[in-house]
């Protein structure tokens, strides 16, 4: 916080203490004579690890067919999936008769279905609970047939107003990152159909603008769509740049040729005005596409070399690639002669160019400093000052939610903080200061602190999902989904008014949240549960094999020392049930194999020598409580060496019980007399479940819901407060809330020098703190009269009254 210093005159201050105003006394926060920041000690050089970041980088590409009757739910998982929907099945240029003499026969313009709609809505579903964020085209071609758009513009332009009225990418619009302006022309890319003249292309732009929910950023294929939409010529985009907020500042652009030529493949016509252009327009939407696939006339040109890209990349902030970087930059070795001004890239010396360009799509954030104070007391300020570097090519471009935890032993509290990482620019280095107020029921002792930066609406459920990991060694939490800035040991406070102040930061308070006992999906150990004794079911000579269950899914988890050059991870069980065996596997490019249909819902993540599943109850495997799994086996092959087997582990049976996960944790609090607080659980319970809060272990009539208020506190409010859970399954669970504990704030008696007296020394003292920024007081809580947390002149005023 920044503190305003305001001059003074001897003769204003005298007059404060004969009983004129004060107003020329700065004011002070309590805290300014709290313990000064150190380093936190992390380590502040970059890592070169691949990071996964939402939003951005290299794309899971979904092309996703659709015919009337029939749009199947995908299942696709990844930190950003770009969906290829083709819709060609409902138009009549592309469902018709392709004859052998080249001819073609016009086939018939259906509208979209309401199977279309459902289908898309379970795919970006399962893309929400698969913690992906996502982004789409929708197209009539997917294998260069020309003219495939409806009969009428009109046609085209009804099934894009069907799409607004479903409502679907206002439903998702939380994870959805850009929607590509697509629909006309061969792939979607504008070109080789019936409306891809420049007018009719700027009118799809509007449309889509208007279609597509504010703020979510609309992408063309080429410069002069944009140039013709915003009724500019197309040399003036040099010189263009929206303004902020406005709807030229949503579009953004695709580029499907990237560096195939110097034009790529005329998508610039003049690329220095362009890129000059698009660096300004891809600060607020996104700039991607895929590398050209004709390499060998990419390779007539110096565009693609690294001295030109690796710029050029910077310059129009490269968001994303659909998978396809030049392999030839494997030759290439990243050096200083690549380095670009106002970014360390030296982590990368060394590195293949391809793998610098990989890890630099987007944003990436480095921690360079962290600074806190060492000890702060119960309701008092922690200090924060930090700097994050972005090496990436872009800033985020969608907003992201920035939080501060607190976190002990899996307990963790949250709040927001007020820091848009969408200004943190690439090639900049961005200091933060926050100080941030505790909660006065805070436990004593060490606390750890992260920053949190994450998209989305996400559930308590997908606390770790969609967040941001900052490109350091030793700081991600994969847990939490937030990256460590240092630990702040809190002392209690012999303050009773700070005590009783639930106040955590800018909207959080002290309720405390909990991963301890979770399984999460993730693919690294999260906690101490996931591989527990408890839940080991096998082990084996190469490997382990871990089980267990909830209400929703049955999670696999398996650690292995082998390592592979093309890993594929199975698992197979027979469910005695329905007498069914079920086979499911991943293999390292990406196909996956189920021996019944698609496997909707299923997650698979892993590293090295850890894997996990995630299988949900119901349909898909015929997983329900109380069905029992016989040879419960996971393996690991080689696909590149004859399919070998390198780890191989069976749990001989395994039978799915009840149980459900509790996320809210048992937390204390101070209440003073008439007081109040609300106490609530967070739970996976299968709905609708029943609740019942308890008293010290008595029933506490009328109090049947998930949360319960504390009103008028009392003596007789103190005590454990608890909560019975009833599963819609008949899983029960009781879980503890808080400890509350009943205060009587005394009123602040002005001895400041804790003296043990309050009298003019007193007032004194406090007038030279407040003149001469004084560190310390001996007790600036007693000096603070009107108990606003802030020292100004009003205090001392009142101090004169009270020794007058």
């Amino acid at each position: 916080m920044k503190r305003t210093h305001l001059k003074q005159t001897a003769a204003a201050l005298l007059a404060v203490l004969t009983g004129v105003s004060g107003g020329m006394i700065p004011q002070m926060r309590l805290d300014a004579c709290a313990a000064a920041r150190t380093d936190s000690g992390i380590d502040c050089t970059e890592c070169t690890d691949t990071v996964l970041n939402p939003g951005m980088g290299y794309t899971t590409t979904l092309w996703y067919r659709c015919a009337p009757g029939k749009t199947a739910v995908q299942n696709p998982a990844g930190s950003l999936v770009l969906m290829f929907i083709d819709i060609g099945a409902f138009s009549s240029g592309e469902n018709g008769t392709k004859h052998d003499d080249g001819t073609y026969t016009p086939g018939t313009d259906y509208p979209l279905d309401d199977t279309f709609f459902a289908g898309l809505r379970g795919t970006f579903e399962n893309c929400r609970q698969n913690g992906s964020t996502i982004a789409v085209r929708f197209r009539y071609d997917d294998d260069g047939t020309r003219d495939p758009e409806p009969a009428t513009f009109d046609m085209l332009k009804s099934h894009i107003r069907q799409i607004a009225d479903s409502h679907l990418l206002d439903d998702y619009a939380d994870i959805l990152m850009y929607v590509e302006s697509g629909f006309v022309g061969c792939y979607g890319e504008q070109w080789g159909g019936k409306y891809c003249s420049l007018e009719q292309k700027a009118e799809l732009l509007d449309l889509m603008l208007d279609v597509v929910p504010d703020p979510v950023p609309v992408t063309v294929r080429t410069p002069n769509i944009f140039a013709k939409w915003a009724g500019i010529e197309q040399k003036d985009l040099a010189e263009w740049t929206s303004e902020a907020g406005s709807r030229a500042a949503r579009v953004g652009m695709y580029d499907d040729g990237y560096m195939g030529s110097d034009s790529d493949l005329g998508t610039y016509s003049n690329r220095a005005n362009e890129t000059a252009w698009l660096g300004r327009q891809a600060v607020t939407a996104y700039f991607g596409g895929e590398f050209s696939g004709n390499l060998e006339y990419a390779q007539q040109f110096d565009t693609y070399l690294p001295e030109n890209a690796v710029p050029e990349m910077y310059k129009t902030h490269l968001s994303y690639i659909n998978s396809n970087i030049f392999g030839l930059y494997n030759d290439y070795t990243f050096g200083s002669k690549y380095d670009v001004p106002n970014a360390d890239n030296s982590a990368y010396y060394g590195q293949t160019v391809r793998k610098f360009i990989r890890d630099h799509l987007g944003y990436r954030f480095v921690l360079r400093k962290s600074e806190m104070n060492e000890t702060a007391a119960q309701g008092g300020l922690l200090d924060l000052h930090f700097a994050v570097e972005n090496t990436g090519f872009a800033n985020p471009i969608r907003q992201q939610r920035a939080e501060l935890l607190l976190e002990r032993n899996g307990d963790y509290m949250r709040t927001d903080l007020d820091l848009d990482s969408r200004t943190w620019y690439s090639c900049t280095t961005s200091e933060i200061e926050q100080q941030i107020r505790l909660p006065g029921g805070i436990e004593p002792g060490e606390w750890k602190v992260y920053l949190k930066l994450s998209v989305g609406d996400n559930t308590i459920s997908q606390m770790h999902q969609r967040s941001v990991r900052f490109a350091n060694n030793g700081i991600w939490n994969a847990g939490l989904g937030a990256n460590y800035l240092g630990k702040v040991n809190v002392q209690a406070s012999a303050n009773v008014a700070d005590r009783v102040r639930d106040q955590f930061g800018k909207n959080g308070n002290g309720t405390l949240y909990t991963v301890n006992s979770l399984q999460l999906t993730d693919g690294v150990e999260s906690n101490r549960s996931e591989l527990s004794a408890a839940r080991l079911a096998a082990e084996s000579v190469s490997g382990k094999l871990y089980l267990y269950n909830d209400e929703q899914y049955l999670y696999l988890t398996a650690v292995y020392d082998a390592v592979g050059d093309a890993e594929v991870h199975n698992i197979h069980f027979k469910n005695t049930a329905n007498d069914t065996s079920y086979w499911l596997y991943y293999a390292s490019n990406g196909f996956i194999y189920f021996n019944h249909g698609t496997p909707d819902g299923c997650l698979q993540k892993h590293t090295q020598g850890l894997v996990e599943f995630r299988i949900p109850f119901g349909a898909v495997m015929g997983l329900e409580q109380d069905v029992k799994l016989e040879n419960v086996r996971y393996f690991m092959q080689d696909s590149d060496n004859e399919w070998a087997v390198l780890s191989d582990v069976t749990a001989k049976e395994y039978t799915l019980t009840g149980d459900f996960p509790v996320y809210t944790a048992k937390r204390g609090i101070e209440l003073e007399t008439g007081g109040g607080t609300v106490l609530f659980v967070l739970d996976g319970a299968a709905e609708p479940a029943k609740y019942q809060w308890y008293h010290d272990g008595k029933a506490i009539s009328g109090a049947t819901g998930s949360s319960y208020r504390i009103a008028d506190a009392k003596s007789s409010t103190a005590g454990t407060y608890s909560v019975q859970i009833t599963s819609a399954a008949g899983t029960v669970k009781t879980a503890e809330i808080c400890d509350v504990k009943m205060s009587v704030v005394q009123a602040k008696n002005g001895d400041v020098n804790a003296d043990g007296r309050t009298d003019s020394a007193d007032a004194a003292l406090l007038l030279q703190y407040l003149l001469t920024k004084t560190k310390t007081l001996p007790s600036p809580d007693n000096a603070d009269i009107d108990g606003n947390g802030i020292l100004n002149a009003a205090d001392l005023s009142a101090l004169k009254r009270l020794t007058a």
